[in-house]
Parts: C-alpha cells; structure tokens; sequence
C-alpha cells in the first residue's frame, strides 16, 4: 500500500507557497504528513516531542522569520497541549499552519484509541478552521484538498495575520512501502496580491478637522513587532508636531528619541495630576500594554476621540473610549498623517510629558541605587549590561521590571508573550527565535516560567545564541507585589506556591554552561562571562530573598511622595 498522492501535493504546494518550515511532533497517525513533509527538499524541520513547546517554538519561528510556520502533531490530546501556543499567536497576530493528523470520522466517540472530537477544535482562537476529506483520491476531494491548502496560507498570512488550523483524518495503512516517491510540481497554485490600504481624501479631511480641534494629542504605542518604518514615521511626526509618544515596553519603539518610556512610573502620582495629563486626542496602535497604569488612567480620564491603528477584523476597545478604527498599517497611516496635519515649532503640551519623563528616569535610578539587592536592581544591571541582543522578557515580573527600567536603544528587539500573558511558553517561544538565526538572544525569566516550561530544552538542538538569566525568588513573586493575594494568609502556600529548586540540576540535565550569584558585584562579573561563545546555551542563575513585595510597595509609594 502507499501513501496518498494527493498528501504529498499538501507538501509541494505548502513549498511553492514559500512555507517550508516545519515544527512536527513524533506519532504514527500524523506518519503520511510527517513523511510527506520532512522527505521534500525544499523543508526543513525541528522535531520537538512535548506538543505544547512545539507549540511555543514554531510561534517564536514565526514571529522571528515574519512568515508562517508549519505546526503538526499525531490525533488525540496531542492536539489540544498545541491550544495555548495558537492562542497567543491569535491575539498576537503571528501566522500559524497547524496540521493535526485525527481518526476517520466514523470512529469518533466509538471508544478507539486517541479519537476526540478535533473537527474545529481550536475555532474560537484561529482565523480559519478547514476539515480534509478522509478519502483523498477522488478527483473532486484532491480539487478540495487543493484549494484549502491555498486558501489556508493565504489566510494566515494575509490582512491580519495569525493561526489556521487544517484538521486531516487518516486512514491506515499509514506507512508506505515500495513507493515511489514523487512529488508533482504541476500542483495548482493559488497567489495573493496584497495591496496596502489607505484613506480617502475625504477620511483625511475628517482626521485632519478632529487634529486640529484638540488641544492636547497623545500616541501610544502597544505591543509591536519592531519596525524601521514605523520608528522613522513616528519621529518624524513627533519633532513634525511635538505630539508625545508613549511607547510601552514591548512596543519596540526603544530606538526613538523622546519616546516616553516610564509611563507606570508618571501614572502612579494622585489623581489630582494626571487629570492634568490626559490627552484630546488619543492616538493608539499595536496590541496589549504591559503598563497597567497607562490603562487605567486611559479609561479614567477619557478623549474626546480615539483612533485605533491597525489592519484589525475586529474592534479592539481597551481603554473603552474607541471612537475609530483605522484599518492601515500603523508605519503607513503616520508616514502619510506628516503631510496633512501642520507642523508646530514648540509646545508646552510636549514639553511637559518630556519633563515627566526625565522626572521619572531619575526617580526610579534613585530607588535602584538605595536598595540592597532586589530583582529590580538586577533587571537594571542587566539591562543596561546587554548591548546588540533580542530582548525576551517572561511573565509575569520580569516583564514588569523591565517595563520600570525601560529599553535602551542598543537593544536589537523585544519579544514577551502578552498576547495572553501565560508563563507557560515564554522559554519554548525564546527557542524558536534562537533557533532560526544567528542573532545573540536573552531570555529574561522567573524561576516559575523556566521550570514550568524546562521540556523547552528536551530535544536535540543545540542553542548556543541563547543566554538565560533566571531571577530566582522560589516562587510566583507576582503574588507578593498584588495587595489581594498578599495580605492573605495562604499567600506563600496557595498563590505563591513557594519552591526549592534551583537551575543547577536543570542546566546539567540540557548540557548548559551554569552561573550562579546572589548580590550584584557578582552578577556584574557573570554578565561577562554569560556573553561568552559557547557550544550550548548558557544560564545565569541570580537568587534573592523573597523580599520583593515589600520592596515593590515603597517603589509605588516612592513615586507619590516625589510630587508633594
């Protein structure tokens, strides 16, 4: 018996469509697909046995290469642990393939091994759901076949990007034996011109009439992949009209000038001040805010109007105050937005966020250089250490702290999870960037997200371009800086979950070069070595006492005190 010839066009077309690497998981149902697949020239492939890291990985590929990655797993819960990783790349709009190989359809519900209901398991989080026809010879079903293969990479890649998911029942025999093996290069291929969107003079005319009405205007960046002309478009339209721009920690605007980068550190003073602060006119683009201040005030004090920049299907109202969905790519809307609105010499609108900002700065380098050793303190050092890497930042503290400190522009890129903001896959996600390039990454993590997420290192690749610092503070620290969970008795052992372990065993188990430290002289010095070339990745383990909580609320009241 052979393979269907109609499961190799699946291969050939996914390759002429560009779409040619592959993260699969081992099983015997998904074996035709597996073969089809890893046997093409034109694929390469990473074999990751835990479904959910393999889920993490090829969204971290994607995200890195800008382009739609392969995802594919055996029938059963093997497809449900790919559930969190199709998530996050929903709500971060990273282009996901996602084959599930599944059981015939009459065997469903009949007690047969590894046979759930997958037939659009995962609809609620993917922009498509496609189910093949189980018997994939007849001419119709291969026309069929054909098409939703087309249809799916286009779909992922295109408007909003993000996950598709094709489910592909399988009958046995599954393996092949005595067959030719050719794949046909006269598949129908299907082409997607994509043009760029943008706005009738008339629309531009009305934008025009609603800037030139507001007094105070605010852009605020969300999280963003890192864009060159998005940054030239924004700095030229900030000197252009001296309208502040807030760029949150992942919106990867670190490498403008004046950006406002401390905006939880400006929006933790009293009420009575940030009235003063809020805008007319505010201007958003990109995804989720790690600033919960920022999101806050944005709801408390609302515009007059709000605009939403991005090529969106559905409208995304975080502030509660969206008065207009602009449906443009955000570096083409401000680069044509410069030549309609007029330029201003100077304003004290500008100058008083920029005056926020550097009152900021220096506020949280004071607080950083009284305390004794803390987390925070060791973001900073660390920070300010890294010159020329991709930036990942884990949930849940780390990211926070890093938001603090703020990005410096040496920083190449910044990446975080935040599209559902899980600690489950940050490190999974960090290899799937390390893994397609060259670049030097650093993963920034917690002792809660490295060790739920260890089975990210259980392959055979090697990773020397990721380097790792581990806070560790022997459990969910996130818990002793919240005042609910914090002033329950329970919190160490129902919220916090205190644990012993630390990364020694783990960086011996993976084959990883191991540092330890435990106060900030040291840490300085392993920095040093941590950027060293090795043959394998590279883990600095950084402990601290579980003091952060107390530490976190003199810093909020720190910043109140500053105004009086």
């Amino acid at each position: 018996m052979s393979i269907s010839q109609t499961i190799l066009d699946i291969a050939e077309i996914c390759a002429q469509q560009g779409v040619n690497r592959l993260v699969l998981s081992p099983g015997s149902r998904n074996a035709p697909l597996t073969l089809a697949f890893s046997r093409h020239p034109k694929f390469s492939h990473h074999l990751i046995s835990d479904e959910r890291v393999a889920g993490y990985v090829a969204l971290g590929m994607a995200q890195s290469v800008k382009h739609p990655i392969i995802l594919l797993c055996t029938s059963g819960t093997a497809a449900l642990n790919f559930g969190p990783a199709i998530s996050e790349a929903f709500y971060q709009h990273i282009p996901l393939l996602v084959f599930t190989a599944d059981r015939p359809p009459e065997w469903i519900d009949q007690n047969d091994g590894q046979a759930i209901r997958q037939r659009n398991v995962f609809e609620n989080h993917v922009k498509k759901s496609f189910e093949l026809p189980v018997s994939p010879d007849h001419k119709d079903a291969r026309w069929q076949i054909h098409r939703i293969v087309n249809e799916a990479i286009i779909s992922s890649s295109t408007g909003v990007p993000g996950p598709v998911h094709i489910n592909v029942p399988l009958r046995e025999p599954l393996y092949p034996s005595d067959q030719s093996w050719d794949y046909n290069s006269k598949v129908p291929i299907i082409k997607f011109r994509q043009t760029n969107k943008t706005l009738s003079q008339k629309h531009w005319s009305c934008l025009k009439d609603q800037w030139a009405g507001a007094n105070k205007i605010l852009i605020v960046g969300g999280q963003n992949p890192y864009s060159s002309t998005l940054v030239a478009a924004l700095t030229h339209i900030q000197s252009h009209t001296k309208v502040p721009v807030l760029g949150d920690v992942v919106s990867n605007l670190h490498r403008m000038t004046n950006t406002v980068r401390h905006s939880e550190v400006i929006l933790g003073q009293e009420d009575s001040r940030l009235e003063e602060l809020h805008p007319d006119l505010l201007i958003s683009f990109g995804g989720n805010l790690v600033s919960k201040n920022l999101k806050l005030f944005l709801r408390r004090y609302p515009p007059s109007n709000h605009w939403h920049i991005q090529d969106t299907e559905f409208p995304t109202d975080t502030f509660q105050n969206l008065s207009e969905i602009i449906p443009m790519d955000p570096g083409a809307f401000f680069s044509q937005l410069s030549d309609v609105v007029p330029s201003v010499p100077e304003s004290a609108w500008y100058q008083r966020w920029q005056t926020e900002e550097s009152r900021a700065c220096e506020q949280i380098n004071s607080f950083v250089k009284i305390q004794q050793f803390c987390e925070l303190q060791a973001v900073d050092i660390v920070l300010k250490a890294a010159k020329k890497v991709h930036l990942h930042v884990a949930n849940s503290t780390p990211v926070r702290w890093a938001d603090l400190i703020g990005i410096a522009p040496e920083i190449i890129e910044i990446s975080a999870n935040r599209g559902t903001s899980g600690i489950d896959g940050c490190t999974s996600t960090a290899v799937g960037h390390a893994l397609t390039n060259g670049k030097q990454h650093l993963l920034i993590t917690g002792d809660m997200a490295l060790f739920y997420d260890r089975n990210a290192f259980w392959h055979q690749y090697k990773i020397p371009n990721l380097k790792i610092v581990l806070l560790n503070n022997h459990g969910g620290g996130i818990f002793r800086l919240l005042d609910g969970p914090r002033k329950q008795p329970e919190l160490e052992e129902l919220f916090v979950t205190t644990q012993s372990l630390s990364a020694v065993n783990f960086a011996q188990d993976f084959g990883m070069k191991y540092l330890y430290c435990n106060n900030a002289e040291d840490l300085t010095k392993n920095l040093s070595q941590l950027f060293e070339p090795y043959d394998q990745a590279c883990i600095l383990e950084v402990k601290f006492p579980n003091h952060m909580g107390d530490i976190y609320q003199e810093l909020k009241a720190s910043f109140k005190n500053s105004y009086e």
